[in-house]
């Protein structure tokens, strides 16, 4: 029988990061089947846009287009729209299904019913694109006017999944919602996310190194070359080796969104001790 992970309960850094990838190891063959079923057609969708992408921007390298035409311009910014666009389709759809397992996983004491998490993305579906949109504009804008309010805004949003799926507010019931939970534990916050933020990135990194191996094999022949085309460093074996890393780098994203739930479990209890109390009211029922 398998250990059920309390979710509810105060944790620091440490038992976030261990948790977390403790709750991988212990579920990551449903949890993966969930995302696949539910996240996967938006992310065969990110693979096109992404592929499309290349084509239109490195494939026209060395060209007209790439020195400034207006035609590359537009294809430019079509590919670049569709690539902005599928990927906030994914998003939603991976943040709701993670959130909504883990809900069932909570409410099930450690067991899954699947077609309750496919319900629970659906009907939260809407909601969880227009938090995906208000968030990345806030967080955008932050960015843009100065980078240290985007980093707050980005920290401070980072619990608003949770709070829609988890709490049932609206959508900018959650947005207000999330400063007032990370008052006073925003540092915390932050660095949690951070380092988990680096795992991501070095656990990333193994998948992506195929494909810097055969860049840099490529360059170092294409060098030898008297004359070099551009084109010819993207071929059809880099941008296969390329959307590997990049379905890594959409499903890894599975790892943040799980630490995204323990630190909204941290901060709930702190602020309202919800597993303590219902911890104790599970203890007076069974005394009576």
């Amino acid at each position: 029988m398998k250990d059920l992970i309390n979710f509810k309960k105060q944790r620091e850094l440490g038992d976030i990061l261990t948790d977390t990838f403790a709750f991988i190891r212990s579920e990551w063959k449903a949890l993966f089947g969930m995302i696949f079923k539910l996240a996967g057609p938006a992310l065969v969708i990110v693979l096109i846009a992404y592929i499309y992408y290349m084509q239109t921007t490195l494939g026209s390298m060395g060209t007209a287009d790439f020195l400034g035409s207006g035609v590359f311009t537009f294809s430019f910014a079509i590919a670049l729209f569709i690539l902005l666009i599928a990927g906030i389709v994914y998003n939603s759809f991976l943040y709701g299904t993670v959130i909504s397992y883990i809900k069932s996983y909570i409410k099930n004491e450690g067991e899954i019913n699947k077609d309750e998490i496919s319900s629970e993305v659906k009907k939260n579906f809407l909601g969880l694109l227009g938090i995906s949109i208000l968030a990345g504009l806030m967080v955008g804008v932050g960015v843009i006017f100065c980078f240290i309010p985007g980093i707050y805004l980005a920290v401070a949003l980072s619990t608003v999944y949770c709070i829609y799926i988890f709490e049932g507010k609206d959508v900018i019931e959650s947005i207000s919602y999330c400063f007032n939970l990370i008052k006073e534990n925003w540092w915390m916050t932050f660095i949690t996310l951070f380092v988990m933020g680096l795992i991501y990135y070095f656990v990333l990194i193994v998948f992506q190194i195929p494909q810097y191996i055969y860049f840099f094999i490529k360059a170092l022949t294409s060098a030898q070359t008297s004359s070099v085309d551009p084109a010819d460093m993207f071929d059809w074996v880099y941008v296969a080796l390329s959307t590997i890393g990049i379905i890594a780098q959409y499903l890894l994203l599975t790892i943040m969104v799980i630490c995204t739930v323990f630190v909204y479990f941290n901060l709930n209890e702190k602020k309202n001790f919800t597993g303590t109390m219902e911890t104790i009211e599970s203890l007076g029922d069974s005394q009576e």
